[in-house]
């Protein structure tokens, strides 16, 4: 278990957290809270890479914790899989078999131990094992890789080379790999196709440790959240569910501080009408004074509320009606080079429709909206857009092409129709521009804003073909909302790429899957009916956990598979022998106490009841010592 105890942190005077005390007492823990409310900070204080102000973090002993942030720069120095593979707790591994060494030699070195040495050496011994299972999962590495994305063919490129995407998916790899006590995820699907995220869940929700992360993804929080923590205002508020429990649960408690909030409002009303009709009064005048303090004191405790996004509140204008088929794709091919993408793919796309382009990266769903939006010709095959449809293509690359020395409103006035100019500021609102941020360079917004504000753009004069690849990136779940009802409401037909299960399913009435190069699948129907049908694409190994008569995976050396038994054999003895030892200072402090009962020393009923204990202990020494013994010998035949 984790535990938080006073921790406080402020900046240039701000108060970031203050005396946050908390337990993290579930395995899968979400922490949620607007941008800027310290989530991050939170989360760099328990890694220890920033340092609290005041109150300390206590953990079991030589716990291991892992942070991946949202955003980093690592220094790779070898392979894809070099990279990952030397995660495999070979620091903790060889730092566990040194004290092991040691606490060996102590107890051989008296007949009388002290308890504490003999419990350390149990807790290093099982400590040892379990990294010795973890290490020894049948082709672990290798499926997380591939669930990761890589392909065998990526293993020996050299990870520096690769993008910034992928390089956070290889120390997320190595997280995984490495399976610490504690992990700290800071937005861990915003690289990760839906495959993928898929992948993430399932094993998050096998993994022993615990886990505390920040995600935008509403249906990822969903599948694996067992308690989420609120951050507001510095202080860490616990709501006992997953996401939707958190909401429904906030939006009470809301109603709760409202109703308070108000009635401090009254009573600072009064308390300030009191002052104002009694402090020129000289009978009064001290008083009014009071009450003053008293109105001061109230208004420095008064309840602060969270800003709740606004509904929309006016339509957007719809865009020119088309023909009633919208695009139809007959035998299309496409290729880059040798490798082949599409084949032979037909499709008639009727007005209206919603359909999101589902599946891993790397299988076509950009090319195929590139060829539908003109971008590019079709190796073969036709593309033809139906009568009078006009598309609107949005893509991540947007964001560049605001310009960033105009000032929000400045920009969204310059590009509004006529008759939306009275309602920029609504629409700026709607989509979370509050009036502070109007004037703010669109240079410096954040990512999020960015995408937020190209949104805003295209919508203001809407083609009725919509072309949305990953439009959801950088959102937080409240811009992802307005985004959905937006698109909802809006008359067009809509094609659009996402790796958001929540906004695929809200939005998409039928599905296009790319199940691999060349492979795709219409299904006529939501995601999740094609999951209730098909199932998540997670990549099996390729037979159950190793067993000790099958300790090496398939298609590795003659010499690797002998290097990897010697060294299991050279494990097992040592394992034996640590056994070995606690048996034997188990049975020499058996033996020490026998004997003062026999020569009448000691406390007979506290001697009786520590031998009792012995034997129960000796007892699970023997079985332990047995089992290793069999696999042993099984490695030997």
């Amino acid at each position: 278990m984790l535990l938080l105890s006073g921790i406080s942190k402020q900046y240039a005077g701000q108060t970031i957290l203050k005396n946050i005390t908390i337990p993290l007492s579930k395995n899968r823990t979400a922490l949620v809270g607007m941008n800027g409310s310290g989530k991050s900070t939170l989360m760099k204080i328990i890694a220890g890479i920033e340092y609290q102000d005041t109150g300390e973090i206590t953990t079991k002993r030589n716990a291991v914790i892992e942070y991946l942030p949202q955003q980093a720069v690592y220094d790779f120095k070898g392979t894809v899989f070099e990279e990952v593979s030397a995660w495999l707790n070979s620091d903790r591994f060889n730092e566990l078999s040194a004290r092991e060494a040691e606490l060996i030699k102590i107890l051989e070195s008296t007949d009388n131990p002290d308890d504490s040495i003999c419990e350390e050496l149990a807790e290093v011994v099982e400590e040892l094992h379990s990294l010795d299972v973890k290490t020894r999962k049948k082709n672990s590495v290798e499926t997380i890789l591939l669930n990761l994305g890589f392909s065998k063919s990526d293993w020996g490129r050299s990870a520096k080379t690769l993008s910034g995407g992928w390089q956070m998916r290889i120390a997320l790899a190595r997280v995984l790999v490495r399976e610490p006590d504690v992990i700290l995820l800071d937005e861990p699907t915003n690289y990760l196709d839906i495959a993928t995220i898929d992948f993430l869940a399932d094993w998050l929700m096998k993994f022993d440790g615990q886990t505390l992360l920040v995600s935008h993804d509403r249906d990822f929080l969903n599948r694996i959240v067992e308690e989420t923590w609120e951050v507001f205002a510095g202080n860490v508020n616990i709501y006992r569910g997953n996401y939707d429990f958190y909401l429904v649960e906030k939006e009470a408690r809301l109603k709760v501080l409202e109703k308070q909030r108000e009635k401090q409002l009254d009573e600072i009303k009064i308390l300030n009408d009191f002052y104002e009709k009694n402090r020129f009064n000289a009978a009064t005048a001290p008083l009014a004074q009071s009450k003053y303090k008293q109105m001061e004191k109230l208004k420095d405790e008064l309840i602060t509320l969270p800003r709740t996004p606004p509904k929309m509140t006016f339509r957007l204008p719809d865009p020119k009606r088309g023909g009633e088929i919208a695009v139809e794709l007959n035998k299309v091919y496409h290729s880059f080079g040798d490798i082949d993408v599409i084949a032979d793919y037909k499709r008639i796309i009727s007005r209206r429709e919603r359909i999101a382009l589902v599946g891993r990266n790397g299988f076509g769903k950009s090319t195929l909206m590139n060829i539908i939006g003109g971008e590019i010709e079709p190796t073969s095959g036709e593309c033809r857009l139906g009568k009078d449809v006009e598309v609107s293509y949005f893509r991540q690359h947007e964001i560049t092409l605001l310009p960033g020395e105009m000032s929000v409103i400045r920009f969204i006035e310059s590009i509004a129709p006529f008759d939306m100019m009275t309602k920029v500021k609504t629409l700026l609102g709607c989509f979370l521009f509050y009036e502070d941020d109007w004037d703010k360079k669109i240079a410096v917004l954040s990512g999020g804003e960015k995408v937020r504000l190209a949104f805003i753009k295209m919508i203001m004069n809407p083609g009725n073909l919509l072309l949305l690849d990953e439009p959801t990136t950088h959102l937080d779940i409240d811009s992802k909302e307005i985004l959905l009802r937006t698109l909802q409401n809006i008359d067009a037909t809509i094609i659009f790429v996402s790796h958001d299960s929540h906004f695929i399913n809200s939005l998409a009435t039928s599905v296009v899957y790319f199940r691999g190069r060349c492979d795709i699948m219409n299904f006529p129907g939501t995601y999740q009916e094609y999951l209730d049908r098909y199932g998540h694409d997670i990549i099996e190994e390729d037979g159950p956990e190793a067993k000790s008569d099958q300790p090496v995976s398939k298609g590795k050396s003659d010499f690797t598979q002998q290097k990897e038994l010697r060294n299991r054999m050279n494990r097992l003895k040592k394992d034996l022998d640590s056994v070995q030892a606690l048996i034997n200072s188990k049975e020499n402090e058996k033996k020490s106490l026998s004997e003062k009962l026999s020569a009448g020393s000691g406390d007979p009923a506290s001697v009786g009841k520590r031998i009792s204990t012995i034997d129960d202990e000796l007892l699970e020494l023997m079985q332990k010592w047995e089992d290793l013994s069999s696999e042993l010998e099984k490695i030997n035949n």
